[in-house]
């Protein structure tokens, strides 16, 4: 892993565009540990809750190696994957795309999920392969950006740190500004498949479960990485 604190700029000539409005409030640190769940704090459903991860109550899919990200958190936070049970029961898991985000860091090193998770670090991006076969994880803020190939997921990360998926696509293009990637202006460059933004809830949970899945049978971690923070 290679780390590099100077400021960043985009060095990519084809970026998928997201178009997550950006939030009303002001940027907040992505927050480290999870709010207790209780009526009072939580808007989640019993349907929700009872989702197949069963983070309620644990699941032998989830580690407590990293101890801020807990087993037993909510559904919609990230947890850190136990990869030996996953890889005995692949076909009968289902992968959030905020939990292969954290495996994959976790994996690279702890110290490189603290960075990621770390309030005091505004932005920062990891750039995973060489350029044909890269995975980009990138946030700034509480904004997320994931790109692999012609998989793209936007997502944000409330304060109670919850993960919000805003925008998944496949096919799409973008300029490479920051501010760009953000404000929605999709182009397809054509080719055997077009471009597809998700804009229902089922389709954008289904289009980010196929990207984490991506991301864990990849074992990104194993190639070569390149961090910026700022």
């Amino acid at each position: 892993m290679t780390r590099d604190d100077t400021p960043m700029d985009m060095d990519y000539t084809e970026l998928p565009r997201s178009p997550v409005a950006r939030s009303p409030v002001p940027r907040s640190p992505v927050p480290r540990s999870p709010v207790p769940r209780s009526p009072a704090n939580s808007t989640k459903t019993d349907s929700t809750q009872r989702e197949s991860t069963k983070s309620d109550r644990g699941t032998p899919f989830y580690t407590d190696a990293f101890p801020t990200l807990p087993s037993t958190g909510p559904p919609t936070h990230a947890h850190i994957l136990n990869l030996n049970n996953y890889a005995s029961s692949a076909k009968q898991v289902t992968i959030k795309l905020q939990d292969a985000i954290a495996t994959t860091l976790f994996n690279i090193s702890p110290a490189t999920l603290e960075d990621f998770v770390n309030p005091t670090v505004n932005t920062f991006k990891a750039i995973f392969g060489k350029k044909d076969v890269q995975l980009v994880i990138w946030r700034k803020g509480i904004e997320v950006f994931v790109y692999r190939f012609e998989r793209v997921a936007g997502c944000l990360i409330g304060y109670d740190g919850a993960w919000h998926l805003k925008t998944t696509l496949t096919n799409g293009y973008a300029a490479v500004k920051w501010s760009d990637v953000w404000n929605g202006k999709f182009e397809c460059q054509g080719g055997v498949a077009k471009m597809r933004v998700d804009y229902e809830e089922v389709g954008r949970e289904r289009s980010a479960e196929a990207l984490g899945a991506v991301v864990i049978v990849g074992k990104y971690w194993e190639l070569k990485t390149v961090i910026k923070m700022s």
